[in-house]
């Protein structure tokens, strides 16, 4: 399911219309069905308000489901930046070529909207193997890397990226973050990983 799709399905078994939901969210009933219908996406700050008020997880309205047996306590933003060692030093501004690498048309997005107002060009791949095709075609400064996707994760594409351009700046961005994903990540070589949902100011942050 997309995000729309969990959207209408939460709320219908709510039994809230429209309407009502858009009430909860002091948004317009027209941006609702918006969303439901895929035409648009909630704004990535209301994610946290969407969970509570649907009573779903941010990880199934991002579409990511338990699928690989991971399993285990998920680590918070400053808990993964004190395995990867990271100190916030605030963005340097410089404008970068950026591929963003994730199967929810939503997330690619909402990471578009972000970067290009922060002066980058996005480039988008829907899964590994994209990201890899795009890679070998295309000069980028760095790639914000999913890890669940279909056809290739984001930690097969890793281990491709590292033995086919180890000066690549990667930033994983997901809410797999459990101690062993953040772990293996900074094993083979991620730079960064960002927490998903996360705020706008993180992600710049780590972008660097």
């Amino acid at each position: 399911m997309n995000i729309g799709e969990v959207i209408k399905d939460r709320r219908q078994k709510r039994n809230l219309t429209q309407a009502e939901l858009a009430g909860l969210l002091n948004v317009t009933p027209q941006a609702v069905s918006r969303w439901e219908v895929g035409v648009s996406f909630p704004d990535i700050t209301m994610i946290p308000e969407l969970s509570e008020v649907l009573k779903v997880t941010a990880d199934e309205l991002f579409g990511i489901g338990l699928t690989c047996g991971q399993v285990g306590v998920v680590l918070h933003q400053s808990q993964v930046d004190g395995i990867f060692d990271f100190v916030p030093g605030g963005a340097t501004g410089k404008s970068r070529r950026i591929l963003i690498v994730d199967d929810s048309a939503f997330m690619r997005k909402t990471l578009e909207d972000i970067l290009t107002h922060h002066g980058h060009t996005v480039l988008q791949a829907e899964n590994g193997r994209e990201c890899l095709e795009v890679l070998r075609k295309e000069t980028v400064d760095l790639c914000l890397l999913d890890i669940v996707m279909p056809v290739m994760s984001g930690i097969d594409a890793l281990r491709v990226i590292r033995e086919e351009q180890p000066q690549l700046r990667v930033v994983m961005l997901s809410a797999m973050s459990q101690e062993d994903n953040v772990r293996l990540a900074l094993q083979l070589g991620a730079d960064a990983f960002v927490v998903k949902p996360f705020q706008e100011s993180s992600l710049i942050e780590r972008i660097g």
